[in-house]
């Protein structure tokens, strides 16, 4: 038998034509350049869906830190409230017979609202001035309990504890010529507060508390009064 007949048995025996097969089958695997239509748009729905979750989830946290965050609010406010009555602090003057203190000045336009802080402080006319650009009618009930507030040294302490994030001011109010920041509390959703007091004949409490401790409301996530997910402290 010559050597080339031997060479061809040895390659023959060596190398299966099923071996040559599976070899060309291996290459050809290798070969491919990518995934197919069908499974990029199968990864593609299934990272859609995990990143919906995620930001949903983080959404959802970030909804309850907010919320505490109001709550905390809420209570410091009612404790300066509470500090604000033990301290007896005295209304005289016979214009606010009718009025809830802390002072109720929602909805009071800037002349209003310097007359009104005028006539409780026991001052002239001119002695209150409210400045520093347009003033907002809807800040003012917040802006006067905040004021007042500030005045008891107690109350004023715990209003300190108030996230700073949470105060603002848009002016100053100058006191028998001394300025101070005209200050109102907003929601971590960037809207102002607001205050009511309760009618004493919804309150099942002390009567007294009706006139003591106006509730406050926050708009909540959505940014608008009188929907549910308004946040109260009551």
């Amino acid at each position: 038998m010559g050597q080339a007949t031997i060479f061809a048995t040895f390659e023959a025996e060596s190398f299966p034509r099923t071996q040559f097969k599976q070899a060309e089958a291996m290459k050809s695997y290798r070969d491919k350049t990518g995934f197919t239509l069908v499974e990029i748009l199968v990864v593609v729905a299934i990272i859609a869906i995990l990143a919906t979750m995620v930001i949903s989830l983080a959404a959802r946290i970030e909804t309850q830190g907010d919320e505490r965050r109001t709550r905390n609010a809420f209570a410091l406010l009612d404790a300066a409230l509470g500090e604000f009555r033990d301290y007896e602090y005295n209304y005289g003057h016979s214009d606010y017979d009718g009025f809830d203190f802390p002072l109720d000045c929602n909805g009071f336009t800037q002349p209003g609202l310097e007359n009104t802080l005028e006539n409780a402080l026991g001052m002239n006319a001119g002695d209150v001035v409210i400045g520093g650009g347009t003033h907002d009618p809807d800040y003012s009930g917040i802006e006067a309990l905040y004021f007042f507030l500030s005045r008891v040294p107690e109350s004023r302490k715990t209003l300190a504890k108030i996230d700073s994030s949470l105060i603002i001011s848009d002016g100053i109010i100058e006191v028998d010529e001394k300025r101070y920041p005209l200050l109102r509390i907003i929601d971590p959703w960037g809207e102002t507060l607001r205050y009511d007091y309760y009618d004493e004949d919804d309150l099942p409490l002390d009567p007294d508390e009706a006139r003591n401790f106006p509730v406050i409301i926050s708009a909540g996530p959505d940014r608008i009064f009188g929907t549910d997910d308004d946040i109260t402290s009551r």
